[in-house]
């Protein structure tokens, strides 16, 4: 990767954990949830279940369709957030992805708070 779009990669992330931007409208950083300790993917969903429709049933569906020992190196519930933040949800309900990025766009931070 050459020096010029490794440097535009690092701005674009950038935006994630630090407040780069003058803008009112911009977001500020996550701070926090990289000290909260890792769960199942069952138990970290659980605070969702308010939130997204059926995620319990979403996360079995998940967990369900990722082997034992994923071939990608990942566990079986790292491997399964994955294939479940991909996963469209039936009957006119909102997806996973679809609540949590319109969460991470809202200026409330603490709207984040059951996500971590």
């Amino acid at each position: 990767m050459s020096q010029d779009i490794e440097l535009q990669v690092r701005r674009e992330n950038a935006r994630l954990v630090i407040q780069d931007s003058q803008d009112p409208k911009a977001v500020g950083p996550i701070i926090g949830y990289a000290q909260e300790p890792l769960l199942p993917l069952a138990d970290a969903c659980t605070p969702l279940i308010p939130i997204i429709f059926n995620i319990l049933v979403y996360v079995s569906i998940a967990l369900e369709n990722t082997p034992d020992d994923p071939s990608d190196g990942l566990t079986s519930d790292e491997s399964a957030s994955i294939y479940l933040y991909t996963m469209e949800w039936n009957d006119g309900h909102r997806s996973l992805y679809s609540i949590l990025n319109e969460t991470l766009r809202t200026a409330d931070r603490e709207h984040l708070q059951p996500w971590f």
